[in-house]
């Protein structure tokens, strides 16, 4: 009897692990998003009055966590290229952020990936070369390197 009620607790705990695990998000870089989740929502940001570096030049780096209901958790400013008071409003525009789950994505897998936000650049499709180029050099410097593990590691942030 003793031993039959050992391997159900076993056989309990070893489902319950594989369902717990089946919730972890999978890490993707920011360029995949769109085959899991696609943006249906912005918010609004919280944008100060004054601080520092608000008409700087900038770019912030944020991660975050889709969840299966397509909202964001485990935000946090990776990044802020220069330093100054961008990175709350960053934080602030990706908490509010919304998504909705892709075709391809119909489990609605929870995904762990971040985003790059420009601040003062000019816009990407600019017929002007040099600000094309400007855009495109400060935004590299928030770009995370080695951002999504080996295949099958979760990596989320610890609040």
């Amino acid at each position: 009897m003793r031993i039959k009620s050992s391997m159900a607790m076993l056989l309990i705990l070893a489902v319950a692990s594989l369902l717990s695990a089946a919730e972890k998000p999978q890490t993707i870089p920011p360029e995949r998003l769109q085959n899991y989740w696609l943006l249906a929502d912005t918010g609004n940001a919280n944008i100060p009055n004054s601080g520092n570096n608000l008409n700087a030049p900038s770019c912030a780096a944020v991660s975050y966590v889709v969840e299966k209901d397509g909202s964001t958790s485990h935000v946090k400013l990776e990044k802020l290229v220069p330093d100054g008071d961008l990175g709350k409003v960053a934080v602030s525009v990706v908490s509010a952020m919304r998504f909705a789950a892709a075709k391809q994505n119909q489990g609605k897998t929870p995904v762990f990936t971040y985003v790059v936000m420009p601040f003062n650049l000019p816009d990407a499709s600019s017929p002007n070369a040099a600000e094309r180029s400007e855009r495109a050099r400060v935004l590299a410097a928030c770009r995370l390197d080695n951002f999504a593990p080996a295949a099958k590691e979760v990596v989320v942030p610890v609040r």
